[in-house]
């Protein structure tokens, strides 16, 4: 059994069908197919169960699959850890992000190592709060963006601080308030940013005892802005996303101020790479 096996299964179940997996290895599907026979015939073991439309795991496949998955991250350590020796800006850093920050900061921090360290591949993985914590947890990333955590086991390193906003339609008629306490929000209608992408503004909600109309709840946050500006509702935002805001949409600062803390987060007492160090020293320079 080889390494190029293993790949050609693992890339097999994650795309779902021969002719992805063959472009992305650049082979051919019978060179694909041939592997995938190659290694069930190498293990004694019945893999997969070929139909039209999908691949699906067998049983033993499932159990299998776990193992080489483990065996090529293995390997991408091994190869971070020889660039690491080489005193290298090199490997691979698998970065767990949130779409706030994916939209903001991270073009510009990709851009920089992009043209100071080409050698470097950095993978991403698009996430909300609980998953990239909860990847973090499995190792299945090197570094994750979220906001400051309540936890012992994660260390943080703070990138930038967001102040959160009201934003409401150009023709709202809080648009006329100099002041605007959540109280005055009680009554409105909500397009909320979904729990699972954005825990603050369910907390502001909630700690102020304001149980919120909510209209509608959307995980996007430039689709907020549009539904905003049409005049569907009002939201709560940060205000480093409305760089991409409509024009004719207002936003207004709350007469209490929020704040929400954005970091890089990793396991405590983990070994980090000198590429995950640089990694997020240039986050925070870029976020100054």
């Amino acid at each position: 059994m080889s390494i190029s096996q293993y790949l050609a299964f693992h890339t097999l179940i994650e795309t779902g069908n021969f002719t992805e997996t063959g472009l992305k290895l650049n082979l051919t599907q019978s060179s694909i197919s041939h592997s995938i026979n190659k290694l069930e015939e190498d293990l004694g073991l019945s893999l997969i169960i070929r139909s039209r439309n999908n691949i699906k795991l067998t049983n033993e496949g499932e159990v299998v699959y776990q193992y080489i998955q483990n065996i090529l991250q293995q390997q991408e350590q091994l190869y971070s850890e020889v660039a690491n020796l080489k005193k290298v800006i090199g490997g691979t850093i698998i970065i767990g992000t949130l779409p706030s920050v994916s939209l903001v900061l991270l073009p510009k921090v990709l851009a920089y190592f992009e043209e100071h360290h080409p050698e470097l591949d950095i993978r991403l993985m698009e996430g909300d709060y609980d998953q990239i914590e909860e990847w973090i947890d499995r190792d299945m990333i090197d570094l994750g963006f979220i906001t400051k955590p309540n936890t012992k086991t994660l260390e943080f390193h703070s990138v930038f601080t967001d102040e959160l906003v009201c934003i409401m339609s150009s023709n709202h008629p809080l648009t006329q308030k100099s002041e605007l306490q959540l109280s005055l929000l009680k009554n409105e209608r909500w397009i909320m940013p979904s729990r699972k992408t954005d825990r603050d503004v369910s907390k502001i909600l909630s700690d102020a005892q304001i149980v919120p109309n909510i209209v509608y709840e959307i995980a996007v946050d430039q689709v907020i802005l549009t539904m905003v500006n049409e005049g569907l509702g009002i939201s709560i935002l940060p205000s480093s996303l409305l760089v991409h805001a409509p024009k004719p949409l207002v936003q207004k600062k709350l007469s209490s101020s929020y704040i929400r803390e954005v970091g890089i987060a990793h396991k405590r007492m983990r070994h980090l790479s000198p590429a995950a160090k640089m990694f997020i020293h240039i986050s925070q320079q870029t976020a100054k």
